[in-house]
């Protein structure tokens, strides 16, 4: 058991090394590059692979189908590592246009540099394509496609919008982008198993997290119950400020407020632990004050790694209805993963000995507050990618 621990311990640290690793790579020489040479290596996917048999054994040898809510949370995420390699091994994406009043049946599937064909059994034709605005002035408010759908010689109407997309024989299709001659953009992707199978693990994660967040016996209610008051009037605060400010056409989505509210308030939790943290360690000398101020600690970690788990796996789902990819390694997605990897750590104290000590627990969680920065602010300020603009 002990071999086992150690080795998972170092390919986990080796995993968030090549993450963080990647994002720095794909400033550097783009996306592409990042997908080509680290996403998508053979090597990569052999680490994650190497990650959950680890996690398989380790479960195995710790017994833990007696305790239902562990036992459901790894194989939650055990699911979602299997929907991610189905959907790389057998999912479809790419892109078209479509000229108004011209019937397209073909896809073209690759990069910018690579790119293949891919016929569709059916035909959509563009009617037109439409710029909604705000009233009363120019800022976008949606990018709206209506089109004719044709498929053995049964014809139908259809519109694609933002958030708001078109579904037909496992074939999904998104507005993307349009050009000045009136032309739109689709994106297009195929995932019927892959999706599936990670939609069932985000599913099992939640479960798995509500049970847990409530099965915490030294937890105080009162400190959960007052965070999940602070996630109820972030959620209500953003909404509003959705129906009231004119927002770019990618953000107006239910899954918005929904989103952020719980990113927020889990950093929210994640600083006020470094904040308690910083407070043991002035005065470290005294052993049961420190264990007092670590239990309030960890009373607020459980709910902070929950809600950012949730909050990631909302974002994820609104990546899928809004550009057919639910996970594209994009350096935003990249350190939130990183961060929840690093505060998951003091959960498994009881693999990891070190964070029984006090001491060690609050040092920890005040240098892994820097994961949370550079998820907030650094990938904005330096790393870009498509999250640059939040």
């Amino acid at each position: 058991m002990k071999n086992i621990r150690h080795l998972v311990s170092v390919l986990v640290i080796v995993l968030v090394a090549v993450l963080a690793t990647g994002t720095v790579i794909e400033m550097l020489h783009g996306s592409e590059y990042a997908l080509s040479h680290i996403y998508g290596a053979w090597w990569f996917v052999a680490l994650w692979a190497l990650v959950a048999i680890g996690m398989v054994v380790m479960l195995a040898q710790g017994r833990s189908w007696k305790r239902p809510s562990v036992c459901v949370l790894h194989l939650s995420i055990l699911l979602i590592l299997l929907g991610a390699l189905l959907t790389m091994l057998t999912g479809q994406h790419g892109r078209m246009m479509l000229e108004p009043g011209k019937p397209i049946q073909t896809f073209y599937e690759g990069n910018a540099t690579e790119n293949h064909p891919v016929e569709l059994p059916f035909t959509l034709t563009l009617d037109r394509f439409e710029i909604e605005t705000y009233e009363g002035s120019s800022r976008p408010k949606d990018y709206v496609s209506y089109l004719q759908l044709t498929d053995g010689g049964q014809q139908k109407d259809v519109v694609i919008s933002m958030n708001h997309i078109l579904k037909h024989r496992h074939y999904r299709f998104y507005q993307s982008d349009y050009d000045e001659q009136g032309n739109s953009i689709l994106d297009v992707a195929r995932d019927p198993w892959g999706i599936t199978v990670t939609y069932m693990g985000y599913a099992l994660l939640f479960v798995a997290l509500v049970m847990l967040l409530f099965k915490q016996k030294n937890t105080p209610k009162a400190v959960t119950w007052s965070w999940l008051s602070v996630l109820v009037i972030l959620l209500v605060f953003l909404y509003i400020r959705m129906l009231t400010h004119p927002l770019l056409p990618v953000l107006r989505s239910p899954f918005f407020s929904l989103h952020i509210s719980t990113i927020v308030t889990a950093y929210a939790l994640l600083l006020a632990i470094m904040v308690v943290g910083v407070i043991a360690v002035v005065k470290p000398k005294n052993t049961e004050r420190l264990e007092k101020l670590k239990s309030l600690s960890t009373a607020m970690l459980y709910p902070a790694v929950a809600l950012l788990a949730i909050g990631i796996f909302i974002g994820a789902v609104w990546a899928n209805v809004s550009w057919g990819n639910y996970w594209a390694w994009d350096p935003k997605e990249v350190w939130a993963l990183i961060t929840l990897l690093i505060y998951a750590a003091p959960l498994h104290e009881k693999l990891w000995k070190s964070f029984q000590k006090p001491l060690f627990f609050h040092i920890y969680c005040m240098l892994a507050i820097l994961s949370v920065l550079i998820t907030y602010f650094g990938v904005n300020m330096f790393l870009g990618g498509v999250h640059s603009y939040s």
